[in-house]
């Protein structure tokens, strides 16, 4: 069986991941947008099969990755959208299957403002956001998602990186001006 650590990609929140599934009942909803090649998302379905309670996990990408990306430019995910024949799909529902989580995670291929369209307002306990990183992109993410969001939920994200991805922190100061930082580099805000 294939471990979240082996699947390739960046991931440095599962503390996070923990705080959700101790802090939500059971019942609750989780979606990650932005998914690549599954490794965070195999580590939440981890958790909460170790957590004795019952959650929805869902996944949402495109698939097709990001293009270049960054300060650097640097494009992330082409080798695999070039392996996989122009999308990754197949090697994200093969990494869940391998990591024995292919019938507890539900992935919608697909944008994330479609995806968020299936979604009725005020119905998901956490939505983490960790998928294009430019300004204009990270502000539809969070205007897609953040009605989505239960009072008492979260809405958060990955890489709020100043140096790195100015984007994701403009995007974030200027939707969400009451999130804050959390766990190592993300960020979030709280439905009150």
């Amino acid at each position: 069986m294939r471990r979240w650590q082996d699947i390739p990609g960046w991931f440095t929140w599962r503390d996070a991941q923990e705080e959700a599934v101790a802090h939500f009942p059971g019942g609750s909803t989780f979606v990650e947008v932005g998914n690549y090649l599954g490794r965070s998302l195999c580590s939440l379905a981890e958790v909460v099969a170790g957590s004795g309670k019952a959650f929805t996990v869902v996944g949402v990408d495109t698939c097709r990755g990001s293009g270049p990306e960054g300060v650097r430019g640097v494009n992330a995910h082409g080798h695999a959208v070039s392996a996989g024949g122009g999308t990754f799909a197949g090697l994200l529902h093969r990494n869940l299957i391998d990591c024995g989580f292919g019938d507890d995670v539900l992935i919608v291929v697909g944008d994330s403002g479609s995806a968020a369209g299936l979604f009725a307002d005020a119905s998901l306990d956490w939505v983490h956001i960790d998928a294009r990183h430019d300004y204009d992109s990270v502000v539809a993410d969070i205007t897609a998602w953040r009605p989505k969001v239960r009072p008492g939920g979260w809405l958060s994200g990955d890489d709020y990186i100043p140096e790195a991805w100015p984007g994701v922190v403009a995007a974030v100061d200027d939707l969400l001006p009451e999130a804050r930082r959390w766990s190592a580099i993300q960020w979030r805000w709280v439905n009150d």
